[in-house]
């Protein structure tokens, strides 16, 4: 994928990776720092978000320390009824990271409510879906935090 970036592109992918600057003007400040004018900078991030290289640009925030509570959800469910079930997981802006794995377990995401009551309805709303066998909701107990960093710079990698 990385090849069929533009330079600058790809010089923003490095930059919106460390740290996205948070300020009155992000664009401006993104410019400054890659060498384009920040009218060619909030282009090239729309155009990124328009095609799906980057999902999303936001906060993480940890739920407990805001009050919230948080599970990851497993999920059997028959593939065949795979997409409408993770449509409806979806549909709640309480879930995130909904994505598909391979094993008996194939549908995996998170929910972070307000309290548990509110985890237990999104729970069950997607347990009662048509195809789901089982749906465990796991509480989280501890959080770690992984930084990843992808290095958009193909040479530096085959060098």
């Amino acid at each position: 994928m990385s090849d069929s970036l533009t330079s600058l592109e790809k010089r923003l992918l490095e930059r919106i990776q460390q740290e996205f600057p948070l300020c009155p003007d992000p664009y401006g400040e993104l410019a400054e720092g890659t060498g384009c004018t920040r009218e060619e900078a909030h282009r090239a991030v729309l155009k990124l978000r328009e095609s799906g290289v980057i999902r999303r640009i936001g906060g993480s925030f940890v739920p407990t320390r805001l009050g919230y509570v948080s599970a990851l959800a497993a999920v059997r469910v028959d593939p065949d009824r795979l997409e409408e079930v993770a449509a409806k997981a979806s549909s709640y802006p309480e879930v995130t990271h909904n994505y598909q794995r391979n094993g008996l377990f194939n549908l995996w995401f998170t929910i972070i409510a307000k309290d548990e009551e509110q985890l237990r309805q999104i729970a069950e709303a997607v347990r009662s879906c048509k195809g789901v066998a089982a749906l465990h909701a796991l509480p989280a107990k501890e959080t770690f935090k992984l930084r990843v960093h992808f290095n958009m710079d193909r040479e530096a990698l085959d060098a």
